[in-house]
């Protein structure tokens, strides 16, 4: 019975003193010389192992290579976010077959811009980015069915 009761004053605790966090980030993607149009740009919360990464928000490039994203979360501990970002720039491909897959780099965002509140006010400004060449840490990420891949 104490065993019980224990944890649901742990449990109760934890929800009660977990806080809302947020975190936004915003930029410009180009592709050389050209914005870098249509590119996915992911909000991820990086977790640790046995809990998976959770997406927090998706959004695409426009025009113009500008993309701003922003999520909320709520924990216990300081979120730990990073953008990534799904790329056709400069892809050589696959077996050169240049749609298979796409480049996915991956990019942290320094606590400092982590807010606690439901909106955010500071954003993190990833300036103007070239993608065109390659990224430390950068992978490739392979669609599902390279099939349907190849009629985009």
């Amino acid at each position: 019975m104490f065993h019980r009761i224990l944890i649901a004053v742990l449990l109760f605790s934890s929800f009660t003193l977990a806080a809302i966090q947020s975190v936004g980030v915003r930029g410009i993607l180009m592709c050389g010389d050209r914005p870098l149009t249509n590119a996915e740009v992911k909000l991820w919360l990086l977790r640790t192992f046995p809990r998976p990464d959770t997406n927090l928000a998706t959004v695409k490039t426009d025009s113009v290579g500008r993309f701003q994203v922003s999520g909320t979360d709520s924990s216990i501990f300081t979120i730990n976010p990073a953008i990534r970002i799904y790329h056709r720039c400069n892809n050589r491909g696959l077996f050169n077959i240049p749609n298979l897959c796409q480049r996915k780099s991956t990019f942290n965002i320094p606590s400092s811009y982590i807010e606690r509140s439901e909106t955010v006010s500071r954003w993190y400004e990833l300036g103007v980015l070239n993608l065109e060449a390659k990224h430390r840490g950068e992978q490739t990420h392979c669609m599902s069915n390279p099939i349907r891949a190849l009629g985009r």
